[in-house]
């Protein structure tokens, strides 16, 4: 073997054995990178996940956060009292209608006992109902419970209720100043519908006891005075019973009303003949300007509803005028067809025109010079009526020695 040759082979060997180590060296390189870039991989996307969950986590956050924001929000809103107070017994909410009613501007953190300081409970500070409440207790506060606000006692209705899981209580009421002048309003009501009654009751019982005890030594002109007494009681007796029944389905919502397309002028004009004879007995004028385009005369209502309207109104224009007579005109204004109607009476005091439209308004203000007497509830049902109908009865004008306006409007169909 010749010397070139073993440097050759030498040489071949050598690089054919650097060759196989670096390979070698490039194989283990690559399988380490591998590795490391599938636990890179595996990495990335455990922390793919756990942003994915992050993510989650925060809209959900967001999402309770936003409802809560609105909770929040809505009880803000609410037309009731509520305040929050926690396990510790100290305030943590207050909404804004709570707010109106409890002296303390700056409540939150404070304990329930100092910020609701002018709750009386049957006229004392009684918070033994809180007390239950944090122990579990659902707790429907007495009749009589009031808030002191400005030197005035404000009745309320409340309730304390546990909240789930132990995390305090929630205190609701409501200002119950307007059920209380109700409940009041329909006491004084029927306390004089009893007396309205009793006085037709009165009348036509003590003149049928004068004919049964009487009827052989009376003349026939006076028991026919007689039965003619009783027979304007009972028709007087008769308007009071159909009042109080209108003013009961109106309270109820059960007062029907049928609409349909009217011809106001046609209507007013039927309603004045059928009271011509209170006007020729009363000895006054009654003027209809029936000057309307026909196009605009129609409007929508219940016709016998209406009717009924109209006749109170022209009936007590002519009872409560002395001289002169009345005037009737109509006219459509922003989508309604106003009938005015003006008499030429003694007015209304002020006094007596801020209670027409209540129940026996005329009652409480003191009888008005009339040649009838009257229930006082016209004004009230016919107010009422219209209402009902998308309409209004008002008292536009009055003037002492004057005369008065009313009007009736409705919608033009």
């Amino acid at each position: 073997m010749t010397i070139p040759f073993l440097v050759v082979f030498t040489s071949a060997l050598i690089t054919s054995g650097l060759s196989f180590v670096i390979n070698k060296l490039y194989i283990n390189k690559k399988q380490q990178l591998n590795q490391q870039q599938q636990q890179h991989s595996d990495l990335q996307t455990r922390l793919n996940e756990i942003q994915a969950e992050l993510n989650h986590v925060q809209q959900q956050a967001n999402t309770e956060n936003k409802t809560n924001q609105l909770a929040a929000q809505i009880i803000s809103q609410l037309n009731h009292g509520v305040l929050y107070i926690d396990v510790n017994g100290q305030v943590q909410f207050v909404n804004k209608y709570a707010e109106k009613y409890i002296q303390d501007s700056n409540s939150i953190g404070k304990p329930y006992t100092d910020v609701l300081k002018n709750l009386k409970i049957d006229d004392q500070n009684n918070f033994s109902p809180f007390e239950q409440a944090l122990q579990g207790k659902k707790q429907k506060l007495s009749f009589n419970i009031k808030l002191a606000v400005k030197e005035k006692n404000i009745p309320i209705s409340a309730t304390v209720k546990p909240l789930t899981g132990s995390s305090g209580i929630v205190f609701i009421f409501t200002d119950n100043s307007r059920n209380m002048d109700l409940i009041e309003e329909e006491k004084a009501f029927f306390s004089v519908a009893v007396h309205e009654l009793r006085t037709p009751l009165t009348a036509i019982s003590m003149a049928s006891n004068l004919l049964v005890s009487k009827y052989n030594s009376l003349t026939p002109k006076k028991i026919k005075e007689k039965l003619n007494k009783i027979e304007q009681t009972s028709k007087h007796a008769l308007e009071l019973v159909n009042d109080f029944l209108n003013i009961s389905r109106i309270a109820q919502g059960r007062l029907e009303i049928n609409k349909e397309t009217l011809d106001i002028v046609s209507l007013t004009e039927e309603v004045i003949k059928e009271l011509s004879d209170l006007v020729q007995e009363r000895k006054l004028y009654i003027k209809h300007n029936k000057i309307i385009d026909a196009s605009n005369r129609k409007i929508l209502g219940d016709k016998t509803k209406t009717k009924e309207v109209l006749i109170n109104l022209i009936s007590n224009a002519i009872k409560y005028t002395v001289q002169g007579g009345v005037t009737i005109n109509h006219q459509e204004t922003e989508g309604f067809i106003k009938t005015s109607i003006t008499d030429t009476g003694a007015g209304i005091p002020p006094e007596t025109a801020r209670l027409l439209f209540k129940r026996f308004g005329q009652t409480h203000a003191g009888k008005l010079k009339s040649s009838k007497a009257s229930t006082g509830l016209g004004l009230y049902i016919s107010q009422k009526i219209a209402q009902l109908m998308d309409g209004d009865v008002n008292l536009e004008a009055s003037k002492p020695n004057k005369g008065s306006t009313f009007t009736f409007s409705l919608p033009v169909d």
